[in-house]
C-alpha cells in the first residue's frame, strides 16, 4: 500500500509552482514498527460491518493483563489488532469510485440497537379522514395536467396559468332561469371562491389545534401526576418558566371566609330562618319521629353496654384486692418458714 501526500500552501494557486510529492510505503512502515496487517486470533471476532463494530469474545488471561503501564500496553495492542481485523473486513467489501473517492457499500446491520425515543403514536384523524374511513372512500390521485377546451391545450389543474383560469376566457357567466339579471354574477363567483378557501384554511387550523390540544393535555396530565407524587402533593414543587397551572377537574367546594364583612353571613342566617318558619315548607313528621326513636334506642343500648363493662371491671378489682390481702396475711403469720426458704 502506498500513500502519497502533496505539500503546498493554502490560498490562490500559482501555476508556475510544482507541488512536491512525498511517497510513504505503509508495509515498510509497519514492518519497521514490528506490526503486520495479518492478525491471527484463537477466537475470531464477531463483526457487524453494517454498524462498523467488532466484538472480541476471546477470554483475557489475568496474568497477561498486569497493572499500570503493562496493562495499558496490553490493552493498546489488543485494540490495535481488533481494529486491524475490522479494517481488513472493511476493505474486502465491494467498492466503487465516486468523484475520485473510494466508497464501500456496507451491508445491513445485524446488531439491534434500542431506540432513543419511543415509537411515535399514530396521528389523530381529521374530520374528513374520519368521514372517508367510515364511508369507505379511498383517496384517488388526480393528474396534475388538465385539458382546456377553450385553449385547446393541456394546462395545470392548479396554480399559475391553470385550466379555465384565464379571465379573458371566463368573461361570460350563464345566469340561471330564476336568477336576478342585474346581479354581479362574476363578483359572486369570486366571493364564493374566497369563502371556500377561507373555510378550508379554517378547517386546517382546527385540525392542527386539535392535535396540539391533545398533546398539551397529555403533557399537563403527566406533569400533574409528577407533582402530586411528592410528599407535599406538589405544594412546594418548583415550576418551569413556561409551565401553566394545571386545571383540576371535578367540583370544588367553596367555603365562606371566616373574617371580614359579616353581612353575608347574616343574610344567609335570616334566609335559613325564614325558610324554616315558612309554612309552605313540608316536613315529613313520620320520618322525623322514626329517626328520633332510632337515635333514642341506640343511646340506650350504648348506655347498657357501658354499665355491663363497668360492673365487670369492679368485680375483677374486688377479687384482685382480696387475693392480695390474703397473701399478705399468710406471710405475716409464718415468718420463720419464709426465712428458712430464703
Amino acid at each position: 500500500a502506498v500513500v502519497s501526500t502533496q505539500s503546498g500552501h493554502y490560498g490562490r494557486a500559482n501555476p508556475e509552482d510544482t507541488p512536491m510529492v512525498n511517497t510513504i510505503n505503509v508495509d515498510e512502515l509497519l514492518e519497521s514498527a514490528g506490526r503486520s496487517i495479518q492478525v491471527e486470533k484463537d477466537v475470531p471476532l464477531t463483526l457487524d460491518m453494517g454498524s462498523l463494530t467488532a466484538y472480541d469474545m476471546q477470554p483475557v488471561e489475568m496474568s497477561k493483563l498486569g497493572q499500570g503501564k503493562a496493562r495499558d500496553a496490553f490493552l493498546m495492542n489488543l485494540t490495535r489488532d481488533n481494529t486491524q481485523l475490522l479494517f481488513n473486513s472493511l476493505f474486502s467489501l465491494p467498492s466503487s469510485v465516486v468523484e475520485k473517492v473510494k466508497c464501500v457499500q456496507l451491508p445491513a446491520p445485524t446488531t439491534k440497537l434500542p431506540r432513543e425515543k419511543p415509537i411515535p403514536k399514530p396521528k389523530t384523524l381529521t374530520k374528513w379522514e374520519a368521514f372517508a374511513k367510515s364511508k369507505g372512500i379511498q383517496k384517488k390521485k388526480r393528474g396534475r395536467m388538465l385539458y382546456d377546451d377553450v385553449a385547446k391545450e393541456w394546462k395545470p389543474r392548479y396554480g399559475f396559468n391553470k385550466a379555465g383560469g384565464d379571465k379573458e376566457q371566463n368573461w361570460v357567466v350563464e345566469v340561471p332561469e330564476n336568477g336576478d339579471p342585474y346581479k354581479d354574477w362574476l363578483g359572486d363567483k369570486e366571493d364564493k371562491k374566497k369563502e371556500k378557501v377561507a373555510k378550508n384554511e379554517l378547517q386546517r387550523l382546527k385540525n392542527i389545534s386539535k392535535q396540539v390540544k391533545l398533546k398539551s393535555e397529555a403533557i399537563n396530565q403527566n406533569v400533574k401526576q409528577v407533582h402530586k407524587s411528592t410528599a407535599s402533593l406538589g405544594k412546594f414543587q418548583e415550576k418551569s418558566k413556561e409551565e401553566k397551572k394545571a386545571k383540576e377537574k371535578g367540583k370544588h367546594k367553596k367555603f365562606a371566609p371566616v373574617t371580614g364583612d359579616a353581612s353575608s353571613e347574616k343574610e344567609k342566617s335570616l334566609a335559613l330562618i325564614s325558610k324554616i318558619s315558612n309554612s309552605s315548607v313540608s316536613v315529613n313528621k313520620e320520618k322525623a319521629a322514626n329517626q328520633e326513636l332510632g337515635a333514642t334506642i341506640k343511646r340506650s343500648r350504648e348506655a347498657e353496654r357501658e354499665n355491663r363493662a363497668n360492673k365487670r371491671r369492679s368485680k375483677m378489682g374486688v377479687k384482685a384486692q382480696t387475693k392480695h390481702f390474703d397473701k399478705k396475711t399468710r406471710q405475716v403469720s409464718r415468718p420463720g418458714k419464709e426465712k428458712s426458704k430464703r
